[in-house]
């Protein structure tokens, strides 16, 4: 367990080696190689909040021939974390901010306080919902976030992408590795392409559709879905593409780099800060299990080098940026 001290005002405070923000798959495998290297490492994060549950069949992950449910890859590394002795705390993260002799205070929104001598963000990107009737209550159920997680789901199927820019054309041309029968829906008074993008639509001859989407129409899996003058439209799945919100506030206000709302790191998936590092969705653009999973893994080992061997390690993976 980590060592327990108080702040300044007398509130509880853990000291640890490492604390990761984030309970989804790429936390979770950095927590487990801080873990087996003995580091007090503490874990901050909701794991029913993490995107790899809405995946109820991921076929693409190695080991699980047959596919493995989202929920489940979670809670067996929430286990193995656990048998490593990591700390799980359930709750969010409000504020990260350094402190003197290299060490981040990490406050959560239960007035938990940490002092760690490192950090590894593994929000991910969270999901913006739509405001669409029955949205949460279908997804995972016709209704997917992902076209290269569940797209093979639909092959030779008919599809509808909900979005009105370059994050809808993008998904509704990856589709075209699956289906041809694809159709955008706005979702909002107007289009808003890019040139290159409207012009892949084009060629593909993807169906568009300029009108609001009122709900989702099922009761186990989606069956249709209703546009706002009322006319129904079966299709036999769905993606979101009406953007991201960002969850880096926090980052933000440390000072560091973010371009195009991700996190910057460098080979060793650390951030302009020295000491903070960022692993899954919100350090790349590769949104997949396998490759949030090797950067946990790649984050961790750098982590403790960073601690082990400070003044040899930090020449070699942290590059001082020159303006």
């Amino acid at each position: 367990m980590s060592r327990e001290l108080y702040d300044e005002e007398g509130n509880d405070m853990k000291e640890c080696d490492v604390v990761i923000i984030g309970c989804g798959p790429a936390g979770l495998s950095a927590a487990i190689f801080c873990g087996r290297a003995n580091l007090k490492t503490v874990i901050v994060g909701m794991p029913e909040k993490s995107q790899a549950r809405l995946a109820k069949n991921i076929q693409n992950y190695f080991g699980f021939p047959e596919g493995v449910d989202g929920t489940v890859l979670l809670e067996k590394g929430i286990e193995q974390a656990k048998n490593f002795g990591v700390e799980i705390i359930k709750d969010d993260v409000v504020t990260a901010a350094p402190e003197k002799e290299k060490k981040f205070v990490i406050k959560t929104s239960k007035a938990q306080n940490l002092l760690s001598r490192a950090m590894i963000i593994a929000t991910g990107v969270p999901i913006r919902l739509s405001g669409i009737k029955n949205e949460e209550k279908l997804t995972g159920k016709g209704v997917h976030y992902c076209v290269s997680c569940d797209g093979p789901l639909y092959k030779n199927k008919k599809l509808a992408i909900i979005g009105n820019g370059n994050h809808a054309a993008e998904d509704a041309i990856e589709a075209l590795s699956y289906t041809t029968d694809i159709t955008i829906i706005s979702n909002s008074p107007s289009f808003d392409f890019s040139e290159k993008y409207l012009g892949g639509i084009k060629k593909w001859n993807i169906k568009t559709v300029c009108i609001k989407v009122r709900e989702f129409k099922g009761s186990n899996w989606l069956e249709s879905l209703v546009l706002e003058n009322g006319t129904e439209l079966k299709y036999d799945g769905i993606f979101m593409a009406c953007g991201v919100a960002g969850a880096l506030d926090f980052a933000a206000n440390m000072g560091l780099e973010i371009e195009n709302n991700i996190l910057v790191v460098d080979e060793n998936n650390m951030t302009s800060t020295e000491g903070v590092f960022a692993v899954g969705n919100c350090a790349g653009r590769c949104r997949q299990i396998a490759k949030n999973v090797g950067d946990g893994c790649n984050a961790a080992i750098s982590v403790i080098k960073y601690l082990r061997s400070r003044e040899l390690y930090f020449d070699y993976v942290h590059k001082t940026k020159t303006t």
